[in-house]
């Protein structure tokens, strides 16, 4: 960055060209007036540094930024907005005190920052609109800036600004990476995790369902028989046998430690009582708050604070680093604001999350979802999956998309499976029932596609509620539940046949009663539907995740081509391939991202230790 004395003598200099005469005091003065002629005045006028200087909101430069250098988190600048405005949890409340049903102060993202929506000298926009759409007018910007994937083959031989070290460097922010950085940095090593994008949480954030554990204290209270190698079998066959049984039996194993471990940070889950379709017993573990993985972050995020590991956001990871012999050395970082610099380190954690929001990647596997929405976060381009590639990683089954059949229409919200778990069912625009409701994602989500005018309504009524009554009352807040007192009101509402529907809900309650679906094998049938009032939900299908990626052992090392691992690299989450199999176990990313994430951080323990 220029100093401020350079460009307030440019400043200066062109206020003289001009006939203005200069100030007459020393460097201070020079600053405001750089920056009362740079702000005031043009296209940067525009943006909110003009608009505080036009105002007289601030006298200079520095009222925003203490230091010439800018940091990539920005979080210098945060504090002297809030400093001004008031934190994010205030304006939160004062939000919701003037009636404002959704305040993007206080939603479910871990947004703690003013700069990542606001922008002092670009455009602003809403974070928020990457997955809703809400009215939310941006007076120095727009409403949504989309965020696409980056071709990280220019930086190939890109010369870094800078060198540092670290013990243990962790590609991406969300679950894998948090779990990761938390156990690793509280073992001692110097952990620095990078995210690119401006919060942490990654998908992860997004999360609605639950966590899956075999043989927790929960389970065992509630006098449910299950075991790892149950769950082992459930996952395959959700996953059609396809699934790496290696790391699926690391996963089965290690579920119920990985939730003890969560616990132990301050967190509790309960039990939900629903089965996923054809699985054996209850083993999905909620929080009664609403969304998972909102409470999750929000409970892992300050001990992450606390271990003492160096978190990064707007920091991209470019290039991976490597020797002669292939050891992967460490990495190349693309910082919003510090430029090109390298971290040297004996290990590296790709955990970057999916590639379902890279719609041309998506796409050259599966055609016919070109154009299809996505509930992942806005960041989910396979980075890391490019990043693996070039250092030799074996990448396996791309063409693995996952289909998630509960997405909102015309959003890319997520509603939980649990809705359908605890007794929903899904009817076409005739009003009836046209598959299993409670069948895996991908075989749900090719049905629906197949529904006339791909039209589809996710039906529950108060029983369903009852059970997960918060998730329910944020989906009211969205705006995006019908609800009515009788099968014909509702059918009338959205536009359906009422006879046929009315017959639809009294021929389901009647297998429920009865304890068989008689036409379509649904097994799990907890509830009527004929208790209180009835909801819907306008549903589509989305792409919800992607199952291929890297290959990993059980000890998250990744592999290259011929089965053998590429030293010093690693990755855990959502961008490793095969433990899914061809269709994910709604319930068990959740818990891989604990389990391997902690596994990655003792092997980085191992490296360090053997580092002379």
């Amino acid at each position: 960055m220029t100093p401020k004395w350079t460009s307030a003598l440019a400043a200066v200099i062109a206020l003289a060209l001009n006939g203005i005469s200069p100030p007459s005091s020393a460097a201070e003065s020079m600053d405001t007036a750089a920056a009362h002629q740079v702000y005031s005045h043009g296209a940067k006028a525009d943006y909110l540094a003009g608009y505080h200087m036009q105002n007289k909101l601030t006298a200079n430069c520095s009222a925003c930024h203490p230091t010439d250098a800018v940091s990539d988190s920005q979080s210098e600048i945060d504090k002297n907005c809030t400093a001004c405005h008031g934190t994010y949890d205030a304006l939160g409340k004062k939000d919701h005190a003037a009636g404002k049903t959704i305040s993007v102060h206080a939603g479910h993202l871990s947004i703690d920052s003013c700069t990542t929506c606001h922008g002092g000298h670009e455009a602003s926009f809403s974070y928020c609109n990457n997955c809703h759409v809400f009215d939310m007018p941006m007076k120095f910007g727009r409403q949504k800036i989309a965020y696409e994937p980056q071709d990280l083959s220019i930086y190939k031989d890109a010369v870094p600004n800078r060198t540092e070290k670290a013990d243990f460097v962790i590609v991406g922010g969300g679950g894998a990476g948090m779990a990761a950085a938390i156990d690793a940095a509280r073992n001692g090593l110097n952990v620095v995790m990078l995210e690119k994008m401006p919060i942490i949480g990654g998908s992860s954030l997004l999360s609605t369902g639950g966590m899956n554990v075999a043989g927790s204290k929960q389970q065992k209270e509630a006098g449910f028989k299950d075991s790892p190698e149950i769950f082992v079998k459930d996952t395959l066959k959700v996953g059609k046998g396809t699934n790496d049984k290696v790391l699926l039996s690391t996963l089965a194993q290690q579920s119920n430690s990985a939730l003890e471990w969560f616990e132990a940070m301050g967190g509790h889950l309960d039990l939900d009582h629903g089965v996923y379709g054809g699985c054996t017993v209850p083993r999905m573990h909620y929080t009664k708050s609403g969304g998972i993985g909102r409470y999750m972050v929000a409970t892992m995020k300050p001990v992450l604070e606390k271990s003492g590991a160096d978190v990064r956001v707007n920091s991209q990871v470019v290039r991976i680093e490597h020797n002669a012999s292939g050891r992967v050395t460490g990495v190349l970082v693309k910082g919003k604001n510090t430029g090109l610099y390298r971290i040297e380190a004996p290990t590296v954690l790709l955990a970057t999350g999916s590639y379902a929001n890279n719609s041309q990647l998506v796409s050259k596997y599966h055609p016919e979802f070109f154009g299809m929405v996505t509930s992942a976060q806005p960041g989910s381009h396979g980075d890391g999956i490019y990043l693996g590639q070039e250092v030799g990683a074996n990448v396996t089954h791309l063409e693995r998309v996952q289909v998630h059949p509960n997405i909102a229409s015309g959003t890319s919200l997520m509603i939980t499976l649990a809705m359908r778990t605890n007794g929903g069912i899904l009817i076409n625009n005739q009003g009836k029932r046209f598959f299993n409701d409670n069948a895996p994602r991908n075989e749900l989500g090719a049905a629906m596609l197949k529904q006339p005018a791909q039209k589809v309504w996710l039906i529950y009524d108060d029983g369903v509620v009852a059970k997960r009554p918060k998730v329910h009352q944020g989906y009211v807040k969205l705006g995006v539940v019908v609800e009515a007192d009788t099968p014909e009101a509702l059918a009338q509402k959205l536009g359906l046949p009422e006879a046929a529907f009315a017959q639809t809900m009294k021929r389901y309650a009647e297998f429920v009663k009865n304890g068989k679906d008689e036409d379509f094998g649904r097994k799990e049938l907890p509830e009527p539907l004929n208790k209180g009032k009835l909801y819907a939900i306008d549903v589509v299908p989305a792409v919800g995740g992607t199952l291929g990626g890297l290959r990993t052992d059980a000890r998250t090392h990744v592999l290259n081509q011929r089965g053998e691992v590429i030293p010093g690299l690693l990755a855990a989450g959502e961008v490793v391939g095969e433990w899914h199999g061809d269709d994910r176990y709604g319930g068990n990313a959740v818990a891989g991202n604990i389990v391997f994430g902690r596994i990655a951080a003792q092997e980085a323990e191992k490296a360090v230790a053997k580092q002379p």
